[in-house]
């Protein structure tokens, strides 16, 4: 197939619109000349829907992803029949003004290419982001939204960020520390395990149990090192399951990044 100006917009998961955040978790392409209209929806389970929002009952998101992908397999069959290309053009831009359900989407874009082309290419860059599955950015995630908890919790200024916690031969630089008179009373770490492949998981979890275990054997881990975990879902996991386990062996306070109210009693005690 020939290049063809393509129409794209995101769908994006909303839903709290007091604070704005979403999660984009579909794309859609339309080629008015062609009258093709092809989208790509993420399925029922969302890793970064369940970690952008841990508290939110997963049924939800399912059931507002499914009703979508309805109707969109039910506009896909009207825009085939349609002769004339304004009337498309209208009918794509009155989807977009949607606005009524957990699913809204973004301003529509433009780009040259053949349709498939073009909606792998966004799914690609928006949806799937593959720099968004790194350690690092899911704990910047997890991490700011701590930052937020402990604000609204209104025990924010006890925790001062990034402080070094240790001495001179061995010490970490932790997220939010909690300190009085040069001693620290708790320090808290997010710690990502929901990585797919266990190497990952033990890698990555191994590496802070050893961490804390040399802060531990120089008598400097605090005493409440509380560490939120995002976790695989139950069950699917026994490599997350047994770094879980050997932080609690360790003294470390592990808890679910879902338990938002164990991780406050936690962090306020």
């Amino acid at each position: 197939m020939s290049n063809l100006v393509c129409n794209y917009t995101m769908v994006r998961f909303l839903p709290y619109r007091e604070t704005g955040e979403f999660v984009n978790v579909g794309a859609i392409v339309y080629a008015p000349e062609a009258k093709i209209f092809q989208f790509k929806l993420t399925g029922k389970s969302n890793k970064r829907v369940r970690g952008f929002f841990p508290e939110m009952d997963q049924t939800v998101y399912r059931a507002a992803i499914e009703a979508l992908r309805r109707e969109l397999m039910r506009q896909q069959m009207q825009y085939a029949a349609m002769d004339n290309l304004a009337h498309g053009l209208d009918t794509f831009r009155n989807l977009l003004r949607r606005k009524e359900t957990l699913l809204h989407f973004a301003e529509p874009g433009m780009r040259i290419g053949t349709p498939a082309d073009v909606l792998d290419a966004i799914y690609a860059d928006y949806v799937e982001r593959n720099f968004a599955q790194t350690v690092e950015y899911q704990e910047g995630m997890m991490r700011s939204r701590l930052g937020k908890w402990l604000k609204e919790w209104g025990i924010k200024k006890k925790y001062k960020t990034d402080l070094t916690v240790g001495d001179t031969l061995f010490h970490l630089t932790l997220p939010f520390v909690h300190a009085e008179q040069g001693k620290v009373i708790a320090a808290i770490k997010p710690l990502d395990l929901d990585r797919g492949e266990p190497t990952k998981i033990y890698d990555h979890g191994g590496l802070w149990i050893q961490r804390f275990k040399r802060l531990q054997e120089r008598n400097h881990l605090p005493e409440r090192m509380i560490v939120p975990v995002r976790m695989p879902p139950a069950g699917q996991s026994i490599a997350a399951d047994q770094i879980f386990l050997e932080l609690i062996q360790l003294n470390v306070k592990a808890v679910s990044f879902n338990d938002q109210q164990q991780i406050h009693t936690l962090a306020d005690a």
